[in-house]
């Protein structure tokens, strides 16, 4: 067998025990490594790389290293004592002696632990328990009440357990309803056991209600013959399997697997007739790939979740709300596999629809939660150079949204939790960062506790996209665990900075940008939260940065419902204004660079960095509102008019004001003079002369050539322009 076909098993193991749920980690695990153990012998892809993305994906869902060892080795070894032969493959089975030697080579990079216990002892420790076991038979009622009340709740009658299900009273001390994996020749090789309370309810221990003993991984629990013209059921759990047989008396076989991994291993005889009862999440095309074989078997599908009953997902729950007959009728129409996914894909694509008009006032309106920036169900962009402040302005955002108030006094439309995601600095700077942002505020441990979700540093595990050989691939379990993280914790805002930070893309690269984005859409849309992703610009050569400045691949920014990009205002522009030397340092400009959604800002909105001081000594920038003047406020036509008058009486002396500001007599002091600067004050000055050249440029002054005397050259000098008339003034 190819290697390609080497990986794919490796990507079904291991996707199967990322999706596993508390209760069922260990056993999944142990069936994935299972199934990598019965075709290691197939491929000569990389053993060791497989066995460490088993690892991976064992600590991802929270086990330790001892047990992954453990249960890795257990799993491993078994698959390799039962190696799955295909039809026209000349590649051999390990033989016993290179099976061991395979094994201790993983145990010797501490890869796995060996099994000690041989697979012959952990079957006869299982085949003892069950031989202890009490059968489920109309004779035994009274004896076996716990298993009885069990199979009740789940509308199963004790008919449908009879020599499929045993009773015991001590199973890790209490009783339990246990059900065998057999091989298929019949031997029995492993039991499970459902923890059951005396009034047949399920029971705890060590947070695990099932308990697994012997081999379960490649054996099933078979009712009735697989052999002959029957058509074979196969399930995932024991429940299922006995509702089946409930439902379709003897007509079927039924195959319980114990799970989603034995699913994917199961092979029923050639040329039979089968059918998969789905749980919503299972990948049923690798399960049909593997149950027709050499393409003589028949694979039809049944989804419970999509019948016509509600809240059900498998054949249990199915028969518990429609009933023995809706399942029978079930069994009876199931769709061929290819059928099946084509009616999907039609059903998927019911267009074009017809445009219905309906009354406008029904329209509901757009949910914006903070200005016309962010909105629920879509993404946003804010883009910046480094070190500007856009992070710090948008930790002050999420604190406004998340208490409701608008602190940068930009109304907060919508108070929700948000979740702040920072990629690049560490946990402890971004708690600094917070902590200044609090004190500046005042804002109470107790009035955000609860609303703000903050994660930081840069291992973290959140990828979007990432670019391959084999294409561009998106992280679709990381995505459904982020979905299911802001569903629960009731987030509207997810900030993520940097986006670059989240995603191993070429950014200039339009299609992975695109995907990229798409992934964050997806969970905008799922969860109807607003995603944010902060972005860098490209260096401007001092020109102001819009839209087309932010860096790599347009699709980032065609993609976003909203954008802002922030821009540096420089302390010589600042203080042109009348902002003084000092405050006139972190002042910057946050400008709508597109507003799909909302027209844009009327005027421009400033910020600043205001350094606070924490109490360990440390001074943390914090983004603070800011008001820029505007160089002609408390300016008005009179003034102008008296400026004109000065101006004017220097020229008719002969003595024209320079335009030079290095000269004594500059007509920047005539308009100093009127506006009450002070021109020894350099943003003062600055002022009086940003406004003496816009009178210049508006023709209330000009510059003409005058002779000097003195230096015998022309110097440029002001006179006045076109006069201001008295209607004007007043």
């Amino acid at each position: 067998m190819s290697e390609a076909y080497f990986n794919k098993v490796v990507d079904g193991a291991v996707g199967d025990v990322i999706a596993s749920m508390k209760g069922g980690r260990n056993e999944n695990l142990n069936k994935a490594a299972f199934s990598i153990g019965r075709h290691a012998h197939m491929s000569p892809a990389n053993i060791d790389s497989a066995i460490l993305q088993l690892h991976a994906a064992a600590r991802q869902i929270g086990l330790k290293d001892f047990e992954i060892k453990s249960t890795i080795g257990s799993g491993f070894k078994r698959g390799g004592e039962n190696p799955k032969q295909l039809e026209n493959s000349d590649i051999q089975p390990y033989i016993p002696s290179e099976l061991e030697r395979l094994v201790a080579r993983l145990a010797s990079k501490d890869l796995i632990i060996r099994d000690e216990e041989s697979r012959r002892d952990k079957i006869k420790k299982a085949q003892e328990a069950w031989e202890r076991a009490v059968p489920i038979t109309r004779e035994n009622l009274d004896a076996v009440k716990p298993a009885l009340l069990y199979l009740n709740s789940r509308g199963l009658r004790a008919s449908a357990a009879v020599n499929v299900a045993k009773f015991t009273p001590n199973a890790y001390d209490g009783p339990a309803i246990i059900f065998a994996a057999t091989t298929p020749e019949g031997e029995i090789e492993g039991i499970q056991s459902v923890l059951l309370t005396p009034d047949g309810k399920k029971r705890e221990v060590n947070g695990i209600t099932k308990y697994s003993r012997g081999v379960i991984a490649g054996n099933v629990m078979q009712i009735g013959e697989t052999q002959g013209e029957k058509p074979i059921v196969i399930v995932e759990g024991p429940e299922d399997a006995l509702s089946i047989r409930q439902a379709a008396k003897d007509d079927a076989a039924v195959i319980c697997t114990f799970g989603k991994a034995g699913m994917a291993t199961y092979t029923p005889p050639r040329a039979s007739d089968v059918t998969i009862c789905a749980d919503p999440d299972l990948d049923i095309e690798k399960c049909v790939d593997v149950l027709k074989g050499d393409g003589s078997t028949q694979v039809h599908v049944i989804r419970f979740d999509r019948l016509d009953a509600e809240n059900v997902k498998d054949a249990n729950d199915y028969l518990r709300e429609a009933g023995e007959t809706k399942l029978r009728e079930a069994l009876a129409t199931a769709q061929l596999y290819e059928e099946a996914k084509q009616i999907q894909l039609e059903s998927e694509r019911q267009w074009p629809t017809e445009f219905e008009v309906i009354d406008p006032s029904l329209i509901p309106k757009r949910r914006w939660i903070y200005g016309t920036h962010y909105i629920r169900g879509y993404v946003s962009v804010l883009a910046s150079m480094g070190g500007v402040g856009k992070t710090s302005m948008q930790q002050v955002e999420a604190c406004a949204i998340a208490l409701g108030k608008a602190l940068l006094e930009e109304p907060v439309r919508e108070q929700c939790n948000v979740w702040v995601i920072n990629g690049e600095d560490p946990y402890e700077e971004m708690q600094r960062r917070f902590a200044a942002i609090f004190i500046h505020y005042g804002i109470k441990p107790e009035d955000i506790r609860g609303k703000l979700f903050l994660d930081a540093g840069r291992d973290l595990m959140i990828q979007f996209a990432k670019q391959t050989r084999d294409g561009i691939i998106t992280d679709e379990d990381m995505l459904e665990h982020m979905i299911e993280k802001i569903k629960r914790n009731n987030i509207g805002l997810v900030i993520i900075d940097p986006w670059v930070g989240f995603n191993d893309i070429n950014e200039n690269d339009n299609v992975a940008m695109n995907a990229a984005v798409a992934a964050a859409r997806y969970v905008a849309d799922k969860t109807d939260a607003a995603i944010v992703l902060t972005h860098h610009i490209r260096k401007t050569n001092g020109e102001d940065a819009t839209v087309d400045s932010v860096r790599g691949a347009g699709s980032l920014i065609g993609a976003a419902r909203a954008a802002r990009v922030i821009n540096r205002v420089s302390q010589e522009d600042a203080m042109k204004l009348g902002v003084s030397e000092q405050e006139a340092l972190g002042i910057f400009r946050v400008d709508d660079g597109k507003a799909n959604l909302a027209p844009p800002a009327a005027k421009a909105l400033y910020r600043r960095m205001h350094g606070v001081e924490l109490p360990n000594g440390e001074y943390v920038g914090v983004c603070v509102p800011f008001k820029m003047p505007d160089l002609f406020d408390g300016v008005s036509a009179k003034d102008a008019q008296a400026v004109q008058r000065l101006i004017g009486a220097a020229a008719e002396r002969g003595e024209p004001m320079r335009a030079d500001a290095r000269a004594k007599s500059w007509a920047g002091n005539a308009v100093a003079v009127q506006l009450d600067l002070d021109v020894d004050k350099q943003h003062e000055k600055a002022r009086a002369k940003a406004i003496l050249k816009k009178w210049i440029d508006t023709n209330v002054l000009k510059v003409e050539e005058w002779p000097d005397k003195r230096q015998g050259r022309d110097v440029q000098c002001v006179v006045v322009g076109e006069w201001i008339n008295a209607s004007e003034v007043n």
